[in-house]
């Protein structure tokens, strides 16, 4: 019961409605985003259950039903594995109804809920979980460890990968980023992970909201983490296997150097170039030449001081929009040419 619970807190924290599909050797819970850019699948065995039975009727199809989360996930809370005896489930092919049964310790008591399903939908995914040519795997308190690194506020990260190491950044909407905002950058060796297994260096810039949530559960559990991409613009795929269940999110991902930058942005110190100084005896035209190369001097100490240690974000066309909403509100709203012609003046501060 602890695993289940676990599982469907973790997928109301991705979509509000939750697909229930039956098949012959399990029973998969799936959720989508509002955006269609998540897909969360929570897929337990048939050893998970003490009891599964499905019947089809000689249907290949598989038996699914909607359910809204919201009047799903009350049943799951509390410590549910010290309180119930048994959690039963049943479902009639093309019934508006899903019934749970739930059978507590304490007493002979058996508490059913009778649910109101949605409209049937059929729910398709084009994309596996192993789709992928580029695959890095690494411990659940690893990568619980490389998120507290980056602020609770940073909705977006972007992972570059190369053959020898994964830079981990924040990713900042729009540029120049704002002035108080934390950057922040981490380097992680190919040898500190579990599993890393590279053809195509890439980088791919992804929500965090479905990793945290995915760290979380694998963390709780004692799970490995296993990422499968390939390009930024292509799924990525996070995948947790158990003997007894699996969970794979799909996350939509964007390159986001591909129309800005085609490298990794790198820092260097300008060179200062020395010359000669030239064989002039005249007094003012020494004094302008100096002049000249002080000049030059300071708009190079300028471009230094404008060079960020983490490279700029590139920018994005959602943050154009958002400096345009509210312009017209620092605009003037008072002119003297709305009075007219002016008859007093104003009097005098004394």
């Amino acid at each position: 019961m602890k695993v289940l619970a676990k599982a469907l807190q973790a997928l109301s924290k991705i979509g509000d409605e939750l697909f229930i599909e039956a098949k012959t050797d399990g029973l998969a819970f799936i959720t989508l985003n509002s955006s269609k850019t998540v897909c969360s699948r929570f897929t337990f065995q048939e050893a998970f259950f003490s009891s599964y039975e499905v019947n089809q009727n000689d249907s290949t199809e598989d038996i699914s039903c909607k359910i809204h989360m919201k009047i799903f996930l009350p049943l799951f809370k509390g410590n549910l594995e010290k309180k119930l005896e048994y959690f039963k489930v049943e479902y009639l092919v093309d019934s508006d109804f899903i019934i749970f049964k739930m059978k507590y310790k304490c007493d002979d008591i058996v508490m059913v809920h009778k649910l109101r399903l949605m409209d049937t939908e059929t729910l398709s995914i084009g994309v596996t979980t192993n789709s992928g040519c580029n695959n890095v795997s690494a411990s659940s308190s690893f990568y619980n460890q490389l998120l507290s690194m980056f602020n609770l506020t940073d909705d977006e990260v972007t992972f570059e990968i190369t053959k020898a190491k994964v830079v981990a950044r924040n990713y900042c909407l729009g540029t120049p980023c704002r002035p108080k905002m934390m950057r922040t950058q981490i380097n992680l060796n190919s040898t500190e992970f579990l599993t890393y297994f590279i053809t195509k260096t890439s980088s791919i810039n992804f929500s965090l909201k479905p990793f945290r949530t995915l760290v979380h559960f694998a963390e709780t559990f004692n799970l490995n983490v296993d990422l499968n991409f390939e390009i930024g613009g292509k799924p990525l795929s996070m995948v947790l296997k158990n003997p007894t269940f699996e969970v794979s999110f799909i996350v939509a991902t964007l390159d986001p150097y591909s129309d800005t930058n085609s490298s990794i942005a790198t820092v260097s110190s300008p060179k200062i170039a020395t010359k000669k100084p030239p064989k002039i005896t005249d007094e003012a035209d020494d004094l302008t030449s100096k002049e000249s190369s002080f000049l030059e001097l300071m708009k190079q100490s300028e471009n230094v001081n404008d060079i960020d240690v983490i490279p700029k974000s590139p920018e994005s066309p959602r943050s154009k929009k958002a400096k345009t909403v509210f312009g017209r509100c620092y605009d003037p709203t008072f002119h003297e040419t709305v009075l007219g012609e002016v008859l007093a003046a104003n009097s005098d501060s004394e």
